[in-house]
């Protein structure tokens, strides 16, 4: 019985001694995903943006192998008080790592906005009509 009690002693002393410090955790500020439909625009502080046009689409479908991936070009417009400040071509291949620089269409102090991805994918029996292109934002608040 003491043999318990000590073992129980020294064991919960232990994870006293050994448990973490939260106040040392550093929390990363939080992420949304946002879908841009195209035509429509997404508000950011004083610019928005809008996803203007797909410029081509030559992705391979999910449901047949290809030896090329292909790619989707889009056409991405900033806007500041309704008047079009940048005009951005972005281009995606599926899997392959893009350049986050490239696909960063916003930043400023307080939030940034990157395009992570064109959906939906491309299938060789259903044909995408335009209006169902939508682009998958993430939106990163600074701390």
């Amino acid at each position: 019985m003491m043999k318990q009690a000590l073992f129980f002693l020294f064991f919960f002393s232990f994870l006293i001694a050994f448990s973490q410090d939260s106040t040392l955790v550093k929390v990363e500020a939080p992420k949304i995903a946002a879908k841009l439909f195209l035509g429509k625009t997404y508000q950011v502080e004083d610019v928005q943006i809008k996803f203007s046009d797909v410029l081509s689409d030559s992705r391979c479908p999910e449901d047949v192998t290809c030896i090329w991936a292909g790619e989707a070009i889009v056409l991405i417009e900033i806007l500041k008080d309704n008047q079009v400040i940048e005009q951005k071509n972005l281009t995606f291949q599926p899997g392959k790592k893009m350049d986050e620089k490239l696909l960063t269409l916003f930043t400023s102090e307080t939030s940034t906005i990157t395009a992570l991805g064109i959906l939906p994918n491309l299938n060789s029996r259903k044909k995408i009509k335009i209006e169902a292109y939508y682009l998958l934002l993430e939106i990163a608040n600074k701390e």
